[in-house]
C-alpha cells in the first residue's frame, strides 16, 4: 500500500469508501436477485446459487451501511437553519424521487407488467406516495433527517425511539399484513421503521465513529467480521423465533458496520482506491436513480437476444452479475458528467437551483456533510 491518499478539502477517503461500498453493494443485489429470475433462469449452478445466497446474507449489512453514512454525513445540517436546508435535504431528494419513479413507471413496464403498462404505471403512481418505489430508499432520507433535527437536543431519547421502531417493525409488517393492508403501504411502513435506526446511530454516534476511522483496527475488524459472519449463517441455518431472530440481526447489523468502520480506513491509504471511493460514493444519488433502469434494459435486451442459449452456464452465473452491475455504474456516471456539465439539471435536483460547474464530486462531498 502506498501512503494516505490525498483526500479533497473536506472528504474523509473511508467514508467516501463506505458510500461507495453500499452504492455498489445495492446495485448487484438488484441484478443478482432481483433480476435473477432472467439472468439464471434455468441455470442451477454453485456460482448462481452464491451471488443469490451471498446477497441476501448482506442485508443486514447493505441498507444499513447508507443510511449510517448517510446520518453521519448529515449532522452538520440537522444543526442548520431550516431555511438554509430546505432545498438539499428536502426538495432536492424528493423532487428527483418522484420525477425518476415516473420515469421507472414509464419506462420499466415491458419487464415487469407487458401486458398490462397502463396497470402498471398506476400501480407505480401509487406506491412511490407510500415509499413503495423502486427508489423508497431516497423517499425516506427526508424523513430521517426530519426525525433527526426533532430529536437533536434529546439524542438519548432519539436513539431509543428509533430502536423502538426497529424492534416493532416485523410486528407492524405482520399485524398489517393481517388487516389486509395495502402491500405498498406495509412495505413503506416496514421500510421507515426498519432503516430509521441507522440514520440515527450514524448521526448521534458521528464523532465516536470518526475517532474510531482516523487509524482504522484491522484485529478489531477482523474479529468484528467473522461475528458479522458467524451472526449470518446462523440466521440462516438455525432459523431461530422472530424475537430471537430480530436481535440477532441487530447484533449483525452493528458488528457489520463497526468492521466497515474499522476497515475500511486500511484500503483507503491506497489513492487509486481512494480516487474511485471519491468518484463512486460522491455520486450515490445518481446512481441510485439510473442503476434500475440500466437493469430493465439490459433484461429487456437479454429476453429478446436469447444470449442465454449461447453462453454456457458456468460464463452466465459466473460474469454475468458484475459485468451488468459494473455496466450500470458506468451508465450512472456517464448521465452524471453528461447531466453536470450540459444539462438539464432538474433531473437531478429541485428546479429554480443556480446552475453549478462541472463537478469532481468536491464539493457534493461538502453539502452532504454540512
Amino acid at each position: 500500500m502506498s501512503g494516505p491518499a490525498a483526500a479533497a478539502p473536506g472528504r474523509i477517503a473511508w467514508l467516501d469508501l463506505a458510500r461507495a461500498l453500499s452504492i455498489v453493494l445495492v446495485v448487484v443485489y438488484h441484478v443478482a436477485v432481483g433480476a435473477r429470475g432472467d439472468l439464471f433462469a434455468g441455470v442451477d449452478t454453485r456460482a448462481a446459487r452464491w451471488w443469490v445466497e451471498g446477497n441476501l446474507a448482506l442485508v443486514p449489512l447493505r441498507m444499513p451501511l447508507f443510511f449510517a453514512v448517510s446520518g453521519l454525513l448529515a449532522h452538520g445540517a440537522v444543526h442548520r437553519p431550516l431555511a438554509a436546508v430546505a432545498r438539499p435535504r428536502y426538495a432536492d431528494l424528493l423532487w428527483p424521487y418522484l420525477l425518476w419513479s415516473l420515469l421507472f413507471a414509464v419506462i420499466a413496464w415491458p419487464q415487469y407488467a407487458p401486458g398490462d403498462p397502463a396497470g402498471f404505471l398506476w400501480g407505480e403512481v401509487t406506491g412511490m406516495l407510500v415509499a413503495a418505489s423502486p427508489y423508497w430508499f431516497i423517499a425516506v432520507l427526508p424523513v430521517f433527517f426530519a426525525l433527526a433535527r426533532l430529536g437533536r437536543v434529546h439524542r438519548g431519547a432519539l436513539v431509543a425511539v428509533a430502536l423502538l421502531a426497529y424492534a416493532a417493525a416485523p410486528a407492524v409488517e405482520t399485524a398489517m399484513r393481517a388487516v389486509e393492508a395495502s402491500p405498498d403501504l406495509t412495505y413503506g411502513v416496514f421500510q421507515l421503521l426498519d432503516n430509521a435506526l441507522w440514520f440515527v446511530l450514524g448521526f448521534t454516534a458521528r464523532s465516536w465513529i470518526l475517532r474510531r476511522g482516523e487509524r482504522g483496527a484491522p484485529w478489531a475488524g477482523t474479529v468484528l467480521a467473522a461475528l458479522f459472519c458467524a451472526l449470518v449463517a446462523t440466521l440462516e441455518v438455525a432459523q431461530p423465533a422472530p424475537a430471537l431472530h430480530r436481535v440477532m440481526e441487530l447484533a449483525a447489523s452493528l458488528s457489520g458496520l463497526a468492521a466497515c468502520a474499522a476497515l475500511l480506513p486500511l484500503p483507503a491509504r491506497w489513492a487509486p482506491l481512494a480516487r474511485a471511493g471519491s468518484l463512486i460514493g460522491s455520486r450515490t444519488l445518481v446512481i441510485y436513480l439510473v442503476h434500475p433502469l440500466v437493469i430493465s434494459a439490459a433484461v429487456m435486451l437479454w429476453r429478446a437476444s436469447h444470449a442465454g442459449e449461447v453462453l454456457g452456464d458456468t460464463v452466465r452465473s459466473t460474469l454475468l452479475v458484475p459485468a451488468l452491475s459494473a455496466l450500470a455504474i458506468v451508465c450512472a456516471l456517464a448521465v452524471d458528467a453528461v447531466l453536470t456539465r450540459w444539462g438539464p439539471h432538474w433531473l437531478l435536483r429541485a428546479p429554480g437551483a443556480p446552475d453549478r460547474a462541472p463537478s469532481d464530486g468536491t464539493a457534493r462531498a461538502r453539502r452532504a456533510s454540512s
